[in-house]
């Protein structure tokens, strides 16, 4: 967008500088819009959380991400995505139950997150800014790969089911640009407060995939 190349005076008390831009021989004011929170839109501080593949077992805890009590942020899930790898072959002939849920304690065991790594497949999955000028993540805000215990469920949200990589007519293609968030459908952003987390789990049948997540997040 071009910047705006003129202002006007407004003085509701003390005054104020308006932007605006000329179009046809006249002045339009220029207007930058905000989201609920304040930031202006495509501002906001957002990160991407991807962990490497693992094999498919009955009732697996894959991931999760928490903010802990002391972080003085919000976190606002914008996206969640399977993906399954499609360059091993399985023989899956079952699709994979995946399962989200609201935590109420950080998950424990497994390896925890890497930071603006390089290393691709990095143990524990890696955290990486949309822009290397965001700030650094709180101590409290924390994810983790394979955890083992922890991850106290408070609430279940949702059921998906992902297709492996053999299913017929491989779905599995398709469901790696799926967010399985509905959150662009309803009003609110699904948030995470203080002591809160989720938590991604394998259904209670085992599925013979190999499936790798990534998570969109916001802090606030």
């Amino acid at each position: 967008m071009t910047l705006a190349n003129d202002s006007i005076l407004v003085t509701p008390g003390s005054g104020a500088i308006v932007a605006t831009h000329l179009i046809g021989g006249k002045e339009h004011q220029v207007v930058v819009q905000a989201d609920g929170d304040g930031h202006i839109t495509n501002t906001i501080p957002t990160y991407f959380y991807m962990v490497p593949a693992t094999g498919g077992a009955a009732s697996k805890l894959y991931l999760d991400l928490f903010n802990a009590v002391g972080s003085g942020k919000i976190v606002d899930v914008r996206g969640v995505w399977a993906v399954p790898k499609t360059d091993v072959a399985t023989g899956v002939a079952i699709a994979l139950r995946l399962d989200l849920f609201r935590t109420s304690a950080v998950g424990t065991g497994g390896t925890a997150a890497a930071y603006k790594s390089a290393t691709q497949d990095v143990a524990g999955g890696n955290i990486t800014p949309s822009d290397t000028n965001n700030a650094a993540l709180p101590a409290q805000i924390t994810a983790r790969h394979l955890p083992t215990g922890g991850a106290t469920i408070a609430e279940w949200i949702f059921s998906t089911y992902v297709p492996g990589e053999e299913v017929t007519t491989s779905m599995s293609y398709i469901t790696q640009f799926q967010n399985l968030m509905p959150v662009l459908f309803f009003g609110q952003k699904w948030t995470l407060r203080e002591g809160q987390g989720l938590l991604l789990k394998n259904g209670a049948v085992a599925a013979a995939i190999n499936i790798a997540f990534l998570i969109c997040f916001t802090v606030e």
